[in-house]
């Protein structure tokens, strides 16, 4: 079986999402977020540094796949405090995902493997 491997890296400035507050965008958010991303990050106090993880986490598996696909294909979650990826479409596809936010930024690595 062939296998490609794709990398995606991105970094966010969480003062974009801290400017951007959620009761007052919920179409820009319900753009980029599921409705289940949302509910995980509101859940937090400082909601921006997660929705800024996420949105890192999304760019990166855009960056490392052949396919253009949308930021509410990618579903991003939480297993055993480790963050997964799950695309909505029929894409064969393998993550291996990193995500760290530290105050100002969040960034995200993603490993692809596409199964053909």
């Amino acid at each position: 079986m062939l296998q490609k491997f794709g990398l995606g890296i991105d970094i966010v400035k969480v003062e974009r999402f801290k400017n951007k507050p959620y009761s007052r965008n919920k179409i820009f958010y319900k753009k980029i977020f599921l409705d289940s991303e949302i509910k995980y990050c509101l859940k937090h106090k400082n909601s921006a540094i997660h929705f800024s993880g996420k949105f890192a986490i999304k760019e990166s598996v855009k960056k490392s796949i052949r396919q253009d696909i949308s930021f509410l294909d990618i579903e991003t979650y939480y297993l055993n405090s480790k963050p997964k990826i799950k695309l909505k479409n029929n894409l064969d596809y393998n993550f291996l995902v990193s995500m760290s936010h530290e105050k100002e930024f969040a960034i995200a690595t993603v490993v692809s493997e596409e199964l053909l």
